[in-house]
């Protein structure tokens, strides 16, 4: 399988990284004019997975810090209510000079600043002598706060110079978090990956041949974390990684299971990581293809930060409507000509957002019929279906706010003969 690992890397790999250089730069000779009276492009540092060396292609959030001269801290400091949000609306503003037309906006910590195909969250921040740097809080009448992104830095490139696997086990988890609708932070990701390679060190040095076995027993790793574990110790930094409602013990259990059972692993592996990993010849005559389908990420930025749960109602003329999760609670077979009715049965996404569905039909049956479908499709919190054929039929509802795809869901449901 190593031809198929190595494509699929080769399309994780960030391919406008010159784009968002770009960005930061006139960002900072802006900032620079004001703070530092020059025009450098100096004073930022990209921190999160993209300072880390861990993002991938889509990623929609780039993270950097613009490091600010001391005499603005004790400047901001020493309003009596609230400087940190002051300094933010400061820069804000300034920044609204450079990009009229651009939605910026402070946020909490952050100044948010929404290009087209990605969103950077820059922090103003006064670098300590312990190479920390305190930033603003604006939450409760506003305080100052502690991140440490340069030990974390230095830590996974340790760990990427001294290892083959990790760097690509984290690129890996982030685009089945991506494709699954799992909910976990980049950095929780690079700090698990470093804690699994820590306690079994003989897969720091698995080659590409190899990667179906690691990838599995990575889901493993992750599928055997507490559900109930509140926080955790990041690399490098040790700062507290607090539990935000994730969702990956679950998800990377399902996942886990299903691969490890597979038969034909490489079209599990398509399943699991999404339309980024090379289809296995047989997956590719067995269900066919569409010229028509799309894939949400080449619609919109993926970054998951929320929860999304569906499910079917299943009627029939005669018969209570039952739930599909209870069909396959109870090992009941959905028969043709029945009438689906998708529903949202739980999003914490605060409104308002849209809404998206895609059916795709697989199999021979559809592919006779050339009923493959796969278009994404604005909708409600209901798709309605039928039915008509047998066969496994996959159902996807995509949550998109702010134009960026924040939670999604899929569901298989299997048609059987009449």
């Amino acid at each position: 399988m190593s031809n198929e690992f190595n494509e699929f890397l080769q399309n994780l790999q960030v391919d406008n990284i010159d784009e968002i250089i770009t960005s930061l730069e006139n960002i900072a000779k802006k900032l620079n004019q004001k703070y530092y009276k020059n025009s450098s492009s100096d004073n930022y540092l990209i921190v999160g997975s993209m300072g880390r060396k861990t993002s991938i292609k889509g990623e929609s959030d780039i993270d950097v810090i613009y490091e600010l001269p001391d005499e603005i801290y004790e400047r901001f400091d020493d309003y009596d209510s609230n400087g940190q949000s002051q300094l933010l609306n400061e820069i804000r503003d300034e920044l609204k000079e450079q990009y009229p037309l651009t939605d910026i906006k402070g946020d909490g910590q952050v100044v948010v600043i929404s290009f087209k195909k990605y969103q950077i969250e820059l922090v103003p921040g006064f670098k300590q002598s312990d190479n920390s740097y305190k930033f603003p809080d604006t939450h409760d009448g506003g305080s100052w706060k502690t991140t440490k992104p340069i030990q974390e830095i230095n830590e996974t490139n340790n760990m990427i110079n001294t290892t083959t696997t990790y760097r690509d086990i984290c690129q890996m988890i982030r685009e089945w978090k991506a494709n699954n609708g799992v909910s976990i932070c980049g950095l929780l990701i690079d700090t698990l990956v470093k804690n699994f390679l820590d306690e079994n060190i003989t897969y720091r040095w698995f080659s590409k041949s190899e990667y179906c076995d690691l990838i599995t027993n990575v889901f493993k790793y992750f599928s055997e974390q507490s559900e109930e574990q509140k926080q955790w110790y990041a690399l490098g930094s040790n700062q507290l990684i607090l539990n935000k409602n994730f969702n990956f013990v679950k998800k990377s259990k399902k996942s886990y299971n299903e691969l490890f059972n597979a038969d034909d692993k490489l079209s599990k592996l398509r399943e699991i990581f999404g339309n980024r990993f090379p289809i296995s010849e047989k997956a590719a005559n067995e269900y066919g293809f569409s010229n028509n389908e799309q894939f949400i990420e080449e619609l919109y930025p993926i970054y998951i930060t929320s929860d999304l749960k569906i499910d079917c109602e299943i009627t029939q003329s005669g018969f209570r409507p039952a739930m599909l999760s209870e069909f396959i609670r109870n090992h009941y077979k959905i028969k043709q000509n029945r009438k689906l009715k998708f529903i949202i049965t739980n999003c914490n996404v605060l409104k308002p957002y849209d809404i998206y569905w895609k059916v795709r039909n697989v199999g021979s049956e559809a592919v006779k019929r050339s009923c493959i479908r796969g278009q994404i499709i604005k909708g409600t919190e209901t798709q309605n279906e039928t039915a008509n054929f047998f066969g496994p039929h996959y159902v996807e509802c995509f949550i998109v706010k702010n134009g960026i795809c924040v939670a999604r869901d899929k569901i298989i449901v299997n048609i059987d003969y009449n």
